[in-house]
């Protein structure tokens, strides 16, 4: 080795010691060189010689590699949220994974065709924006209102039909077998799926309707001055719209189905909890039956 490359090696070495973020060093796929920063739980000394497809599952693999050749392609980082979950990379559970880790991934494929990926540790960012979604009126994720934001509308919505003698109804619009589609093609298919729907959603809607994400998989959409045949022929066509989207992804394309709830204000009485429950019943159904369905009231 020239006394050039010792420098540079040198230099390698020292930036590695001083961050904090856990840096693989990859060559057709094999794992060459680990600094674990301050990943503690790490055993690092099993890593070295390890394959890719040793330590991800099928379908963790096929998006990674698809980072990868477009850091190859395109010359340049490719930046990522990726999460690391024990109960599904099972290989990084026996090195030390007990709890789910998010990362901001940083891939970049050099000259001399080494992947050089750096991984830094986002958990306390991810806590934190937990803790100010709470407070807040927007779901991150979709960028839909989120439940908090929602009982307001509703509340408000429902005394004024109400008082009024009008009329109001809702949706509620959940993902079948979310969490087959998680693991066909990562959370973070996942989370563009959700992306994708709630954005098309937003296209469909009226402008008065009220579009919130109602937990991780499902969506509220409330429909004032909507009566109940009307509300079953929207949810007929958020059923629709959802077996119509193909979402391309690394894995390969994307599709869902939903099942859809729907309840309609049954008078003075009537309250937001109250369609709440009937609605959550109806889906229940909805759901039982095979999905990818419309369920209504029964008057």
């Amino acid at each position: 080795m020239s006394e050039e490359q010792n420098r540079l090696t040198d230099s390698f070495n020292a930036l590695l010691a001083l961050t904090s973020d856990l840096v693989l060093v990859i060559e057709d796929e094999k794992i060459i060189r680990v600094s674990p920063g301050d990943e503690d739980w790490l055993l690092v000394s099993e890593l070295p010689g390890k394959l890719l497809e040793d330590l991800f599952p099928t379908d963790y693999l096929t998006l990674l590699r698809g980072y990868i050749e477009t850091a190859r392609i395109q010359g340049q980082v490719v930046k990522n949220e990726l999460v690391f979950r024990p109960d599904h990379q099972h290989a990084f559970k026996a090195l030390g994974l007990k709890e789910v880790i998010w990362f901001h991934s940083r891939m970049i494929v050099t000259d001399s065709n080494q992947l050089i990926w750096s991984l830094r540790n986002i958990n306390d960012r991810k806590k934190l924006e937990r803790r100010i979604t709470s407070q807040a009126q927007r779901d991150p994720l979709t960028g839909a209102y989120n439940r908090r934001a929602l009982m307001p509308v509703l509340e408000q919505n429902i005394a004024q039909a109400q008082r009024y003698d009008g009329v109001c109804s809702m949706l509620l619009i959940d993902i079948d077998d979310f969490s087959g589609i998680n693991d066909a093609h990562s959370w973070d298919g996942g989370d563009q799926l959700l992306r994708h729907l709630v954005t098309e959603l937003h296209r469909m809607k009226r402008t008065a309707d009220f579009l919130a994400r109602f937990s991780d998989d499902q969506l509220v959409l409330f429909l004032p001055e909507t009566n109940h045949d009307q509300a079953l022929l929207a949810g007929e066509r958020v059923r629709r719209l959802a077996s119509d989207l193909e979402l391309p992804f690394a894995t390969g394309n994307i599709g869902c189905t939903v099942s859809v709830g729907v309840a309609t204000l049954a008078g003075i009485e009537d309250t937001p909890e109250e369609m709440l429950r009937r609605i959550m019943e109806n889906l229940a159904v909805a759901r039982q039956s095979g999905g990818n369905r419309v369920e209504g009231e029964s008057f």
